[in-house]
């Protein structure tokens, strides 16, 4: 070898040129290389794209004054005029002309809505052009919107089926078209005379989970149970029974799983109470699903599978569910069902339609019983425990009653605990005192109230309890309120005479007191210390 030619191994390792280097030797930036590849796929819109970005960036602040808007949504509806098609479908331009529809005027709205008029089905199943028509639907003219609804008849079977067309649907359906653009909107599943369905092949592409989830395919499944023979509804129930849970929260799905358990078979009313396990405390708080616990408590036969499904559920979340409006519905009516104190007569009706349907044998009040029964301990434990938060609570509070008159189970550590509640005397300005709190007062009084008939029935009352807990000087403290005063008015009226005479001499060193109080609760219980 030449010894003036170089040596590899003296030269070092050679440099290896990067994938990505251009030809200048740099390299461009992973940033450089995103702009490059939207250049390439925009072609000659990519600077009015980022030009449409940039103004919609600074309408959609908060920030931004009325004037500015309005000057951005000239600026931005002259830049995108024309080209409102080709933008919608895209991912992040379907953004800027969503933005336009909501803070456009109404002449710019018009011209978008002509520019898009003939693409309504096709943006409808778009991923991203779909919220443009769902902003056309919020924020377009009545005629407007009519005419994107009307874009729909003859394709309402097969939009529902698709995943993103059936999320379109859905908000025309509910939040847009009136009462006969949703009969025609329906018009497909049914026959000529709009009165009966053509056939159930007609619904087989509602039963699909995805489609179930829609209000409108729950609206024509009520319609068909409403007119469909018996045969059908048995037909459509058993392919139904695993699918309920998808349907319930609705008013119109509620109605349906309620007929699936009324009118179905105890087979089938097995599987649907099992599809409710780890979802009874979700249906329990909704305010058309609880609708279906009750029809289950009327209908299910099988108090056993109830008790293992639902009511265990029930009583491992009772504080959550006794919170709740709807919660409360579906525990007084374990215990105390259609009682009109507690169910509005409209309430009861929905519950009726289910009763004397053939597949019910047993008789209402025996069912209820065997529920009442498996529910109760679980309701005594729990009241027993925090009873004063319960009772200054009203929307808790007013079950006490409730749960004292009916239960099945010993209800002494009730009153135990309502005894230990109240075990502090009354210290004048105590407003959060048990027999001066308002929510309080009345839940014991209607406790007293109901000491009568506990002792028809030869069992003690709340009042018996008092007396024997509860310290004389702590009672003669609750002269010093009105509502105390008045619950000492209560126990007088409505104890046995053995107490009545115990509970007089306990308070007989208060008469001087009580004629210096100027509250009526004072001189009513007077009164009644000085009658014979």
């Amino acid at each position: 070898m030449d010894d003036d030619e170089p040596n590899e191994e003296d030269q070092g390792p050679k440099e290896k040129k990067s994938k990505t280097e251009g030809e200048d030797g740099a390299n461009p930036t992973k940033k450089e290389r995103k702009k490059e590849r939207k250049m390439k796929k925009l072609n000659t819109n990519f600077e009015l794209v980022e030009k449409a970005k940039k103004m919609w960036e600074m309408l959609r602040r908060d920030d931004c004054t009325d004037d500015t808007r309005k000057t951005l949504c000239r600026n931005l509806f002259d830049s995108v005029q024309g080209k409102i098609k080709q933008l919608a479908f895209a991912h992040d331009t379907s953004r800027v002309i969503e933005c336009l529809m909501k803070y456009g005027n109404e002449q710019q709205r018009t011209a978008i809505f002509n520019e898009i008029k003939d693409e309504i089905i096709a943006m409808s199943k778009s991923k991203y052009a779909k919220f443009v028509m769902i902003k056309m639907l919020m924020y377009g003219t009545k005629e407007q919107k009519k005419k994107i609804i009307e874009a729909f008849y003859g394709n309402v079977r097969s939009l529902l089926r698709h995943t993103i067309a059936a999320q379109v649907i859905e908000h025309a359906y509910n939040e847009v078209a009136n009462a006969t653009e949703r009969a025609l909107l329906a018009q497909e599943f049914y026959g000529p005379s709009y009165v009966l369905f053509k056939d159930q092949e007609a619904l087989t592409p509602c039963l699909e989970k995805s489609s179930l989830a829609h209000s409108m395919v729950h609206h024509i499944l009520f319609e068909y149970f409403e007119h469909a023979s018996n045969e059908k509804k048995e037909t459509l129930i058993e392919t139904l029974q695993e699918q309920l849970i998808h349907i319930l929260h609705t008013h119109d799905g509620s109605r349906v799983a309620m007929q699936c358990i009324w009118y179905g078979s105890a087979k089938v009313r097995k599987a649907i109470v099992k599809t409710f396990k780890t979802l009874v405390m979700k249906i329990a708080k909704e305010e058309h699903g609880h609708f279906v616990l009750l029809a289950a408590f009327d209908a299910v036969d099988d108090t056993k599978l109830m008790n293992k499904i639902i009511l265990s559920e029930l009583k491992e979340n009772l504080t959550a569910i006794i919170q709740d409006p709807n919660g409360r519905k579906v525990v007084l009516h374990l215990l105390s069902p259609r009682d009109p104190r507690y169910f509005h007569p409209k309430y009861v009706d929905v519950l009726k339609q289910g009763d004397g349907n053939s597949n019910s044998k047993k008789d209402a009040a025996v069912r209820a019983k065997e529920l009442l029964d498996y529910f109760s301990v679980g309701v005594v434990e729990y009241f027993s425990d925090g009873m004063k938060e319960h009772l200054v609570n009203g929307s808790v509070g007013i079950f006490l009653p409730a749960v004292i008159e009916k239960s099945t189970a010993d209800v002494t550590p009730i009153y135990a605990a309502i005894c230990d509640a109240c075990n502090e005397a009354y210290v004048e300005g105590a407003e959060n005192h048990v027999v001066e709190n308002a929510a309080s007062h009345f839940v014991m009084k209607k406790l007293v109230q109901m000491d009568k008939q506990r002792a028809e029935q030869g069992l003690p009352g709340l009042t018996d309890e008092l007396m024997q807990r509860i310290p004389e000087k702590v009672l003669q403290s609750w002269t010093l309120c009105n509502r105390g005063a008045f619950l000492l008015v209560n126990m007088l009226e409505c104890s046995q005479a053995p107490v009545v005479s115990k509970l007089k001499k306990s308070l007989s060193s208060m008469r001087s007191e009580l004629a210096d109080l100027g509250f009526k609760g004072a001189s009513v219980l007077l009164e009644k210390l000085n009658a014979k």
